[in-house]
């Protein structure tokens, strides 16, 4: 049985942890048996000398412990269930299409999260610069802009249902909290409203509290 380190959304300043709902997520997507151990952000996790960076010398979540193989970064673990459970079907056969979910896997990390935190420590920062935000905002809203074009007559991001759609929709209703309007992106809001309504997602309570907190804009 896989153990997931995870942070809970109840009493985590931030809501709990997107990263590893990433992974209980696609756990619950393909079948497979876990058990979490629940880890606070600022007693476990932040601490230089805390136990878990044994585990994780970065002290941040997911992290898993599959029968003594452990692993962290919630991308890598992701390609590693899809790869190694022969119930998953969360990543296509063909090369081809392979490829262009690790593309849109990759990009989630490198540049969709990042602009999106850009946003974030802009709008909390202790004397806000408004120029500063609307630049991230915009950067931000850009990017969108282009996963909302890729969505255009699918109902996922590859077409079949992927890890990528599971990296980026744990990403994308954060903006819901940022007071962001995203109706500009029809095809966004569609799709996260079709996550939302998979019964796996309903297992990451984090993600739920993101995307309820558009309910409005989804509707």
């Amino acid at each position: 049985m896989i153990e997931i380190y995870h942070i809970q959304r109840e009493g985590d300043p931030y809501g709990g942890s997107r990263n590893s709902s990433k992974v209980l997520i696609a756990l619950e997507e393909i079948g497979e048996k876990y058990s979490v151990k629940l880890l606070s952000r600022l007693q476990d996790c932040r601490p230089a000398d805390a136990p878990y960076r044994k585990v994780n010398p970065n002290g941040v979540v997911p992290t898993i412990n599959d029968d003594g193989f452990i692993l962290w970064e919630s991308g890598a673990i992701l390609r590693y269930l899809a790869d190694s459970r022969a119930s998953a079907t969360l990543m296509p056969t063909d090369a081809k299409q392979r490829a262009l979910v690790q593309q849109w896997l990759t990009w989630e990390g490198t540049t969709l999260n990042p602009s999106l935190l850009n946003l974030f420590f802009a709008m909390i920062a202790p004397t806000p610069d408004n120029d500063a935000i609307a630049a991230a905002k915009a950067a931000y809203l850009g990017n969108l802009g282009i996963l909302d074009a890729q969505l255009a007559g699918k109902e996922y991001v590859c077409n079949s249902f992927s890890i990528a759609d599971i990296a980026l929709g744990c990403v994308a209703p954060i903006s819901f909290n940022l007071g962001l309007d995203l109706k500009p992106y029809p095809h966004l809001l569609a799709w996260i409203k079709r996550l939302g309504a998979r019964p796996a997602w309903r297992k990451a309570e984090t993600v739920v509290a993101d995307m309820a907190a558009g309910q409005a804009q989804l509707g």
